[in-house]
């Protein structure tokens, strides 16, 4: 039972006791003509979903005076009055004096958070199971409210990845993964013309922004291939200094030869400096004349040919250093669509995991509306700062541990890695080792941002004197398994993935292996530690207690749901299961043949999801900033 539908049983426990006339409804029997006249009389700004009921005072039924109960408050007017709200969580006090104090007439006395006074003394209402309701009312707000501000305590004075949950984890693998493979991809950006790599990655971060399709397909480094494509057109990027040399570019024999860049006997669009598109356009025209472009007669149709770029040469090459303005907004929404993909993952995650745990609905949208953007703060600030770092020379200056890692690693291991975190087709031998050293030198700086910024909180208590040294370096020792942990699941998980349904199954088999492996080594459950103690089963039990702890991480198992499940277990397991368990040649395989049934009998009587809409979600995250103190918006980066 969710909140809303508490309130409307404590509202039907006592309406027919209030009411002093018949026409008192509770939620959904109220008739609409009714609720429409007292939302347009005294309740515009309510949202008809958060009424419990509605007490009807005109004698002609019209519903245009009386009282709507309300998840948040009463709304109410009466005869020849103006329009009152009560809200609950503003009640400071609530009295109901007795009948010898004339100047209440035995009405209820409310006392608000500003001092305010308001009286309630309408003879439409029985105001002792009146003041009865409300008391009791007040009791589930403040219970709410208290769960409210524990969601803005999940990380208290000790570190977020003590506290971290499978889901959060999830989240900090998929936007690392997404800020690694951005930070390979940059790394062109450090080459002599680095600034032409950096252009290609704008522009196509501009077309997409503005709801085009557009792919980069340039690193194949296919000769003569397109750089990307854009709404199914061919294009090749050329940011030089001047037109002229964008245009002789694409030619043979330094500009004397013929264009180079044809897609199916056609010239693809080349794509030039904004500042340099009209002489680029003239030189392509000389080009035309002089027929050095196969197909092409007419010098007019150099307009067709040269596609102006969104960004000058001077911004292309302010993009691809650290420091600049360009850089750092061309980080920033690279930042947001990687903090967005992991404030949805750890969200959605968070809020099936609270249903199942058998969580109210709002307070599972509020802690997973938290968890979010906890997690998509994390994500934002460490792709900017990963990505400046980089372009700063940090990532060049990794050059040599890098490669001495990948030496000791060999090709195999490095094929992994490789695969498992960059996007593309798979490669194997010397090129994957070349390409598994970028992808740890991203993941070095990738994984020692996101290690600060989930540690700042720590950082700033230790010498604000709220915990100890060696409380800090715990907390700091779990951060880092949290997050070695989470990398090595995804990276697990990807390797797994990518083999059963290469592309997607990439980063889907990541999530599950970071989501389990995250939350396992941050937390490991101790449900079964005391279960099964036989003598001479010792060896068994660790191997079904081991099997135990990784499905209940797979399965998202609450300590209810493991209880259970321990409990059918305890029938099943006697001595002669564990002695055809040490018979069997698959000692794990065979605890997990074992525990499955039990899991899934469990796990198929949850709930189903009823996954919140864009609204629900929006409105939460409003309501969560706008009762948030400064401190609790700090901790949400």
């Amino acid at each position: 039972m969710n909140q809303h539908e508490e309130k409307i049983n404590l509202l039907k426990k006592y309406y027919k006791q209030i009411k002093t006339n018949n026409s008192f409804y509770i939620a959904s029997g109220i008739p609409y003509s009714k609720l429409n006249n007292a939302l347009e009389s005294f309740a515009l700004e309510l949202d008809m979903s958060e009424i419990l009921g509605f007490y009807d005072i005109t004698t002609s039924g019209t519903g245009k005076n009386g009282y709507i109960f309300s998840d948040t408050a009463i709304y109410y007017i009466e005869l020849s009055e103006k329009p009152e709200q009560i809200y609950y969580n503003k009640i400071k006090n609530i009295e109901l004096p007795g009948t010898y104090e004339k100047n209440y007439n035995n009405g209820i006395k409310f006392t608000m958070d500003n001092n305010q006074v308001i009286l309630l003394k309408s003879f439409f209402l029985n105001k002792i199971p009146l003041f009865n309701f409300l008391q009791e009312m007040l009791v589930i707000i403040n219970k709410q409210q208290e769960a409210d501000k524990n969601i803005f305590n999940i990380s208290g004075s000790i570190s977020v990845f003590s506290e971290m949950t499978g889901a959060m984890s999830g989240g900090n693998s998929a936007s690392r993964y997404g800020t690694v493979n951005k930070l390979y991809d940059e790394e062109k950006f450090h080459a002599r013309q680095g600034h032409g790599f950096a252009a290609e990655r704008a522009n196509n971060l501009f077309d997409k922004l503005t709801g085009h399709d557009a792919h980069i397909i340039g690193d194949d480094n296919q000769k003569n291939g397109a750089d990307r494509i854009l709404d199914g057109n061919y294009i090749q990027s050329k940011y030089c200094g001047t037109g002229p040399r964008c245009v002789n570019e694409c030619f043979e024999n330094n500009g004397h030869g013929s264009f180079r860049y044809m897609h199916k006997g056609k010239p693809m669009q080349i794509e030039v400096p904004s500042d340099k598109y009209e002489a680029a356009v003239e030189a392509m025209k000389v080009k035309i004349e002089h027929g050095q472009v196969p197909g092409v007669e007419n010098p007019e149709e150099a307009i067709n040919i040269i596609k102006k770029g969104h960004f000058t040469y001077e911004q292309a090459k302010n993009i691809a250093k650290a420091g600049t303005i360009e850089s750092l907004a061309y980080d920033s929404v690279n930042g947001i669509i990687t903090a967005t993909s992991s404030f949805g993952i750890t969200a959605l995650i968070t809020f099936a995991t609270s249903v199942w745990n058998g969580e109210d609905f709002n307070y599972a949208l509020k802690t997973a509306a938290y968890s979010g953007l906890k997690v998509g703060g994390t994500a934002f600030l460490t792709s900017i700062i990963a990505s400046q770092l980089s372009k700063a020379g940090l990532n060049s200056a990794l050059v040599g541990s890098s490669e001495a890692i990948i030496g000791l690693m060999g090709p195999k291991a490095s094929a992994v890695l490789v695969n498992a975190f960059r996007n593309g087709s798979n490669i194997y031998g010397a090129a994957a080792m070349k390409s598994a050293a970028k992808l740890l030198r991203g993941n070095i700086i990738t994984a020692g941002i996101t290690m600060v910024i989930l540690s700042s909180s720590d950082f700033v208590n230790i010498f604000r004197g709220r915990i100890s040294g060696k409380q800090m370096f715990k907390n700091l020792t779990n951060t880092a398994a949290g997050l070695a942990g989470g990398t090595g699941g995804f990276l697990a998980g990807a390797a797994a993935g990518s083999a059963i349904f290469p592309g997607a199954g990439t980063l889907i088999g990541g999530l599950i292996g970071s989501v389990a492996a995250g939350a396992a080594t941050s937390k490991v459950s101790s449900v079964v530690l005391d279960t099964f103690l036989e003598d001479d089963a010792e060896e068994m039990t660790r191997i079904i207690e081991s099997m135990f702890t990784s499905l209940a991480f797979d399965y998202l198992l609450n300590q209810e749901e493991a209880e259970k499940i321990v409990i059918n277990l305890q029938e099943e397991l006697d001595g002669k299961k564990l002695q055809d368990m040490f018979a069997s040649n698959d000692h794990e395989l065979f605890a997990r043949n074992l525990l499955l049934p039990l899991i899934e009998d469990i796990t198929s009587k949850r709930e189903k999801i009823y996954i919140p809409d864009n609204k629900e979600m929006t409105n939460v995250i409003k309501e969560i900033l706008e009762n948030a103190s400064d401190n609790s918006l700090m901790e949400l980066i």
